[in-house]
């Protein structure tokens, strides 16, 4: 090679190099047989994979020159999907062994100044019905922009019709800023598909079931940013999404969407606030959106991780009653679980201050070994913030390691938000101290027997803050307490404590308790 550097790639077998080659884009590994002697044996025809990326890339114009290229635009577009078909079938018809993962991958500029009209179902429904295709294992389409938009608003008309091809042999589908995947007949069978991923994607609710149902051994369902559409004639209170062989569901910034009727051409829409999930084998779950009243029936056995993270829904007016009870229903469906990641924007928000309402609402997290808890509070009034912690203290009897991190938030940043934070029906300014300052070593299990470890990241704005209180609080009543790691944002935290330290543990020791120590957080 050039500058006197050692060829030590084409000096790996020819097994590794096709391995390595498995993953590369089809232009860049059928253009190694110019690398030197060594590789002007087409590797690449036999690695079993064809990653083909191609498009129209445009440059950016002018808004008076972009009218008169619209036409011009689109040739181009349908000239390169063309190209597009010539390359992906022709690679598979020159691929000497089996080809067993097939990339597509299309770039097409968006414009606000027209519409595009794909025909990008074509160019797909034309390459997977090439008989080479019967052997693919792992699908992956993803229509992309050059300019490096999300695609919030432009989605492809890209659906594959699994039922109608054969593709019997498939594991793995991905579709990246498509409108979905369809299966039309109720007897299809998808034996082997094992994970399904749909991103920026757009999806009829019934469609989606009927790919669910056809595949007996789809362990893993992935929906990220995907919008789900549902039209029925009728409107019902809850709507239904079987899993039955899902380990793992990831329901990631998802919009569910009904049609519930139309009148004088216009279509009436209603956003699902009420999902009930079939998922009986289900081990791992993940929700990111805005707060919503799911329920799982029935039951997963054993939920081993959970990663909760609730974000703010702006349109919808905001009722801390009802939040309140619509997080912990939510959180009550894990009473099985292990571990759990939870996120929430305001502490407030899901306190339970008065004693009868923690009877009503806290649940019981039997397994739970692990918690991550990542929220904001105000810093003038830290009670909600400590009741909140308190309650999910409350509800962990054998919880062994505990991370938090806390954000304090300032008057000025949102004064709205904090209006009716912690002011929930039938509580008391009495009620709501008493829950925050009561001694917490007669009421919680776990510091009594199982809390061995302690993470906590806030920012010491001053000597009382909630985190140094925090401290306080576990050094004084977590009996079995080995080691607390903090991340304050001053290095010097952890010495300036060493005298409390002391002193704490010789108090630990006459109560029979452990020794522990503070140490700093890496991140």
């Amino acid at each position: 090679m050039a500058g006197g550097c050692v060829d030590r790639l084409s000096s790996l077998p020819n097994d590794l190099l096709r391995r390595i080659l498995h993953f590369a884009p089809l232009k860049e590994a059928a253009s190694t047989t110019a690398l030197s002697r060594r590789w002007r044996e087409p590797l690449w025809l036999s690695s079993g994979a064809v990653n083909l990326e191609t498009g129209v890339v445009e440059k950016k114009k002018h808004r008076r020159q972009q009218g008169h290229e619209q036409d011009n635009a689109h040739a181009r577009f349908f000239s390169g999907s063309d190209d597009m078909v010539s390359a992906a079938t022709g690679a598979l018809d020159a691929a000497t062994v089996p080809v067993t993962r097939l990339t597509l991958i299309t770039w097409y500029p968006v414009s606000d100044h027209y519409e595009v009209v794909s025909s990008y179902k074509d160019m797909v429904e034309v390459v997977l019905s090439n008989r080479a295709t019967r052997r693919v294992e792992e699908l992956l389409l993803t229509a992309k922009d050059p300019s490096g938009s999300p695609y919030d608003r432009w989605v492809f008309n890209c659906t594959v019709t699994l039922d109608s091809l054969q593709l019997v042999a498939l594991r793995i589908l991905e579709l990246t800023n498509c409108s979905g995947v369809l299966v039309y007949h109720t007897e299809a069978v998808l034996p082997r598909l094992s994970s399904l991923r749909l991103s920026h994607c757009t999806q009829q609710l019934g469609s989606l079931q009927r790919v669910i149902d056809a595949a007996p051994s789809l362990a893993a369902v992935r929906l990220e940013y995907v919008f789900i559409t549902h039209e029925e004639a009728i409107e019902a209170t809850w709507r239904h999404f079987r899993c039955p062989a899902t380990t793992v569901l990831v329901l990631d910034s998802c919009k569910w969407e009904v049609t519930i009727g139309h009148r004088h051409g216009w279509f009436f829409k209603k956003t699902v606030y009420r999902l009930k999930i079939d998922a009986m084998r289900l081990r791992r779950f993940s929700y990111k959106g805005p707060l919503r009243s799911y329920s799982f029936s029935p039951q997963p056995l054993e939920f081993e991780q959970v990663d909760l993270e609730f974000f703010e829904q702006g349109y919808r007016v905001k009722d801390p009653n009802r939040d309140l009870e619509t997080f912990w229903k939510f959180t009550r469906n894990f009473t099985g679980t292990k571990e759990m990641r939870l996120s929430v924007n305001h502490l407030e928000d899901i306190a339970v201050l008065s004693e009868a309402r923690q009877i009503e609402l806290l649940p019981a997290f039997g397994r739970l070994e692990r918690l991550e808890f990542q929220g904001a509070h105000w810093t003038k009034d830290k009670t909600a913030a400590v009741t909140t912690i308190l309650n999910l203290l409350h509800c962990c009897p054998v919880l062994i390691t505990l991370r938090i991190n806390l954000t304090a938030k300032y008057e000025e940043e949102d004064a709205s938000n904090k209006q009716g934070g912690h002011k929930q029906k039938g509580t008391t300014r009495k009620e709501i101290l008493m829950a925050a300052m009561v001694g917490p070593r007669y009421l919680f299990q776990c510091l009594q027997s199982s809390l061995r470890r302690v993470d906590l990241q806030f920012q010491l704005e001053k000597k009382d803050c909630l985190g140094v209180k925090l401290i306080k609080t576990f050094a004084e009543n977590a009996m079995f307490l080995k080691e607390i790691l903090i991340d304050s944002g001053d290095e010097k935290l952890c010495e300036h404590m060493k005298p409390r330290i002391a002193k704490w543990n010789s108090s630990r020791k006459e109560l029979g308790a452990t020794s522990f120590v503070l140490l700093p957080l890496k991140r």
